[in-house]
């Protein structure tokens, strides 16, 4: 078995590692070096930041992003039309002017009672990304299940 660089048999000892700043990153697979102040590491796919791992987005990415999840928080304005004294469809704007249509909720009924509710998400162009159908099923007049599909 070879030696540890504590040059003793079995796991390293060492408290930490340093290593001197080098100005290229590394060229060799399983490389590492301290370059501008970050860690840089070279596997079999090329180099990158163990921060960032090389792939995914910002978080300013991430706000930007249209989804549903998306509707906690945001500003935004909100449109409510009725039938019949009943909520049928929630259209949220991007301010009072609605001048881009963000999400909408439609909600439809049978006896009175809510049957189906769809959210559409809308990009920042205005063109639908993704839709939640809500399918409620009751047992009388109560709610027994809701089927979700996301399309």
């Amino acid at each position: 078995m070879p030696t540890t660089p504590d040059r003793h048999p079995g796991p390293a000892l060492e408290e930490e590692l340093q290593l001197e700043p080098q100005g290229t990153d590394p060229d060799v697979a399983g490389a590492l070096r301290y370059v501008g102040g970050a860690f840089r590491l070279k596997d079999a796919s090329g180099v990158f930041n163990p921060r960032t791992g090389g792939s995914g987005i910002s978080e300013a990415q991430h706000l930007a992003l249209d989804t549903l999840v998306h509707e906690l928080d945001e500003t935004s304005y909100l449109e409510v039309t009725r039938s019949g004294g009943q909520v049928t469809d929630v259209i949220v704007w991007t301010n009072s002017g609605k001048t881009l249509k963000v999400r909408e909720m439609n909600v439809t009924r049978s006896g009175g009672l809510i049957a189906t509710v769809v959210e559409k998400q809308y990009n920042g162009a205005g063109t639908l990304v993704e839709t939640l159908t809500y399918t409620i099923a009751r047992s009388g007049a109560h709610v027994a299940s809701i089927d979700v599909v996301r399309t």
